[in-house]
């Protein structure tokens, strides 16, 4: 293999290995005695085997920096690389981008040369992992995989290299041989490793392929124990979580749209990373990681604006805030306002900083001291959770019964990215709890139900109406009482159904003024008030239609039809916001699914995939001509095309059938139908996208007229009683 610019691990031909380290350090991994490992003397002999291997030079113990390659050293090859610590990882890379990378990043602690004396620099270069064209696999602690095995290629190279500082042990040939002699359990156990990581390896195809490359590509696996998650399926867009961060710190820490994949989007927001890069180039102990939380702090009274550590950050979390020029677009009056307040902004002897700061950094520390997390509480759907990225990328995959005798390895399942995660109650995050929605539905349909349950019984059956009761209870004879019973505009049971309507509407209006209003929140949380706006929204108009009994021939009606189409148009906003994701964010995914399992099975029949990548090409042609025409016009052609492709998908499947077994024909056109229709859906979202934005166009201007006519009803009827 031969070498980049990047730093490689590989010592020089001919010159004398290294001290060996401490051996004992492998007695953690299960291979040697760690938890549920190889039971008895065998570890020790293997480990007396590796340590006289390391002095002889057959094998290596290598401790590396982030973003290294791993060379085999041409004496060890084969080589057998087990992971002591830290994570590695498999991608393919263009020569030419390995070239075309700078030195490794200056670390403050350091100084100006590295470890080993190699030149570095100020600026960072880009992670290896965003550098490769595709990352194929990762290996974590205690797995081993036969680096020596990567097969070459013409224009690419395949090679391993480190996500984070880690330690690795190379075993050449020789040293195999001994621990197969003198420890053969852990010999067979190694073994067995390394098959188990092939066969992991072996069943990421397809959609897998994507989120392992996305997993390792954006830094999730190298990210704290939890990451902030925004569920694109529940997200209203109203960015509450932006507010609410920006009015606790002074500037927002947090940005949605970040790195999505599916339905899950990954927001703009630290990550509080195994191995920060943003750490390294702060030259005035800035920037920390706390000891005892683990989280990255921004010492702001010791941060002189250098932005570093923001350049360091390869995922968008550190903003420089400018706290000297109110002119520039940075400036932030209440960031500044914070700062002075807490008196981080002072310089001069004795202080932080000798000079006056024009930029501070600012990042997110997860609201630390404070009982929760702004932008976590202020979701008013729940769509913004923080979940432990192992719950999400099941990369290490467990057994799963497939029939009696059979199991099938589950790794990366894509259910949590094309279908609802449905985490509603926000995850690992620290939230106010205080939520009452499912007794607010309860109480709201409860009563509705109960008076309208009423309402029938005096039109249809006045004799069991609890009006009848009571009017038998005033002394009245049964005859009497039910020529009584009735219910009509202007009756009390229907004012008193105006009354309750009219509070509910007038409620509704709260989740509106607790955006408006600081002390609002204090109150309750964002999710109840939505709840409240959601139930009182729909329980409230019920009432008013009890309360007109219908009669919607007169002026008094406007408040009606207007309160008609406030609640359709809320309605059909919420399904927009729950559908156009579905649309937008899964359809890429599921294509490529789709395309990947039609190449595997068109592998032995080359004539039929052929004609099937035609077809969806063809198809996918027609769907984009489709943007030519409106949005009406597009569903109309939608729903005709679909017509079209019943006859279609038949004469399809006889051409398959004339190029591939039965089976493998069905397969590839049920794939081809499931393309077919995500790309035109494809083409669709866009479209309900502009609907989003123009649902709130109806819906608030409508509720304006609601109140007003609203109001001078209640003000006509009460000036006439």
């Amino acid at each position: 293999m031969s070498s980049a610019s990047s730093p490689v691990a590989s010592p020089a031909g001919g010159a004398p290995p290294p001290p060996p380290p401490d051996v004992g350090k492998l007695r953690t991994l299960a291979l040697f005695g760690g938890a549920g490992g190889v039971p008895g003397e065998a570890p020790d002999a293997a480990l007396r085997a590796i340590e006289q291997h390391l002095h002889a030079g057959t094998a290596r113990w290598l401790t590396l920096a982030r973003d290294t390659l791993i060379d085999v050293p041409d004496d060890l090859t084969p080589a057998v690389c087990l992971v002591i610590r830290g994570q590695v990882s498999l991608g393919v890379f263009d020569l030419a981008s390995l070239q075309a990378r700078g030195p490794q990043q200056r670390d403050a602690a350091q100084g100006e040369k590295g470890e080993k004396g190699e030149k570095t620099t100020l600026m960072p270069p880009g992670p290896l992992a965003r550098t490769s064209k595709h990352n194929l696999a990762m290996f974590g602690a205690g797995e081993a995989f036969n680096l020596g095995a990567l097969p070459p290629t013409d224009d690419d190279r395949i090679a391993a290299f480190t996500l984070g500082g880690v330690e690795v042990l190379l075993l050449g040939t020789a040293a195999m041989a001994a621990i197969a002699q003198t420890a053969p359990m852990v010999e067979r156990a190694l073994g067995a490793t390394i098959a188990a990581t092939t066969a992991r390896l072996r069943s990421v195809t397809g959609v897998k392929r994507e989120i392992l490359d996305f997993y390792i590509r954006n830094g999730i696996s190298v990210a704290g124990p939890t990451v902030r998650v925004r569920q694109l399926d529940l997200c209203i867009d109203c960015k509450q979580c932006e507010d609410a961060c920006e009015d606790r710190h002074g500037a927002q820490r947090l940005t949605l749209g970040g790195y999505e994949l599916g339905l899950l989007d990954f927001v703009y927001t630290c990550r509080t990373c195994e191995d920060a890069r943003c750490l390294s180039p702060c030259e005035h102990d800035a920037i920390k990681r706390d000891a005892k939380t683990g989280e990255i702090k921004i010492v702001e009274d010791r941060c002189i604006g250098c932005s570093l550590c923001a350049l360091s950050c390869p995922y968008g979390a550190i903003n420089m805030i400018n706290v000297a020029e109110p002119e520039m677009p940075s400036f932030q009056p209440s960031f500044k306002a914070r700062l002075e307040k807490g008196h981080k902004l002072a310089f001069g002897p004795g202080k932080g900083r000798k000079a006056l700061a024009r930029r501070i950094a600012n990042k997110c520390d997860h609201c630390a001291g404070y009982a929760d997390q702004a932008c976590v509480s202020a979701c008013p759907t729940g769509s913004l959770i923080e979940i432990a990225p192992a719950v999400l990328f099941q990369e290490r995959g467990e057994p799963e019964q497939v029939s009696r005798k059979r199991k099938r390895l589950r790794v990366l399942p894509a259910q949590p990215f094309l279908e609802r995660l449905g985490v509603h109650d926000s995850g690992e995050a620290r939230v106010r709890t205080r939520k009452l929605g499912r007794l607010l539905w309860v109480l709201g349909l409860g009563s509705f139900l109960a008076v309208f349950a009423e309402v029938l019984l005096r039109w249809f059956q006045p004799t069991m109406s609890v009006s009848y009761r009571l009017l038998l209870l005033d002394g009245l004879s049964p005859d009497l009482a039910a020529m009584n019973v009735s219910f009509l505009a202007g009756t009390k049971l229907a004012v008193t159904c105006g009354y309750l309507g009219t509070a509910l509407m007038v409620l509704s209006m709260a989740y509106v003024l607790q955006r408006r209003f600081g002390w609002f929140h204090k109150t309750a949380t964002n999710q109840f008030w939505l709840d409240v706006h959601l139930m009182t929204g729909f329980v409230g108009p019920l009432f008013i239609v009890l309360h007109s009994a219908m009669r919607l021939t007169t002026w008094v009606s406007i408040p009606f039809w207007s309160m008609v189409v406030v609640v359709v148009s809320g309605i059909i906003g919420r399904y927009l916001y729950t559908l156009v994701p579905l649309l937008t964010s899964r359809h890429d995914l599921e294509i490529l699914d789709h395309r990947r399992t039609i190449t595997e099975l068109a592998a032995s029949y080359p004539v039929a995939g052929d004609y099937a990548y035609q077809l969806m090409e063809r198809e996918a042609a027609r769907s984009e001509r489709s943007w030519e025409i409106g949005l009406v016009p597009l569903l109309v052609w939608v729903m005709f095309d679909d017509l079209r492709r019943v006859w279609t998908r038949g004469r399809d499947r006889r051409a398959l059938k004339r190029l591939a077994p039965r089976k493998i024909a069905n397969e590839i056109a049920r794939r081809i139908d499931r393309v077919v229709f995500f790309e035109r859906r494809k083409e669709l979202a866009p479209r309900s996208k502009a609907m989003l934005k123009s649902w709130k166009r109806v819906h608030i201007p409508f509720s304006v007229v609601l109140l007003v006519t609203m109001i001078l009803h209640i003000v006509i009827a009460l000036g006439m009683a």
